[in-house]
């Protein structure tokens, strides 16, 4: 029984959450050619979204059109989104001076207080967006979590991960260095 409860808790490490669901595995989609069109995927443009910071303000993502930014969702109970807190605070840290900045869109549906005790406890210092209804997850079609996208200045989506981030992703840092 030992086993198989281990053998559980790897495969939601490696597979990703899925909101309400089990796990799927991951899948990493590529950029593809520019368009003016608006959408979900490499190439579009990616469409309004408006939430609130975790100080209580409110977010826009058209706001931060003079950055180069890489949205993930997550939640506090994602295993494998908890695993890429590290590799997305050392990207944000990296790129931070260019213009970029990641910005974590928090799906937890509890309180706000324990999303900010979460975030101290795993030092996230880059900004904290909560979106307990789930809009961006349903603006991005995505029921895996942790998914990330990486928007440049106009508005278009360079890269999207479904799935935890690797350290020292070599598609993601030509991604975003190409962007900056």
């Amino acid at each position: 029984m030992k086993k198989i409860a281990v053998l559980l808790v790897l495969l939601l490490a490696a597979a990703g959450c899925k909101r309400g669901e089990t796990p799927v595995a991951q899948k990493k989609t590529a950029s593809a050619p520019a368009s003016t069109e608006t959408g979900i995927e490499p190439g579009k443009i990616m469409p309004e979204y408006a939430a609130v910071n975790l100080d209580g303000s409110k977010f826009e993502l058209a706001a931060r059109r003079k950055n180069v930014v890489l949205l993930n969702l997550w939640a506090t109970w994602c295993g494998p989104c908890r695993y890429e807190i590290p590799e997305l605070q050392r990207i944000h840290d990296t790129y931070a001076k260019q213009g970029f900045e990641v910005v974590g869109v928090s799906l937890d549906e509890g309180a706000v207080e324990s999303v900010r005790e979460f975030v101290a406890e795993n030092r996230m210092t880059y900004p904290i967006v909560l979106d307990p209804a789930g809009e961006i997850a349903n603006i991005l079609q995505a029921s895996v979590l942790p998914t990330t996208v990486l928007i440049d200045r106009d508005g278009r989506i360079l890269w999207k991960d479904i799935g935890q981030i690797s350290a020292n992703d070599q598609e993601l840092k030509a991604a975003i260095e190409k962007a900056l």
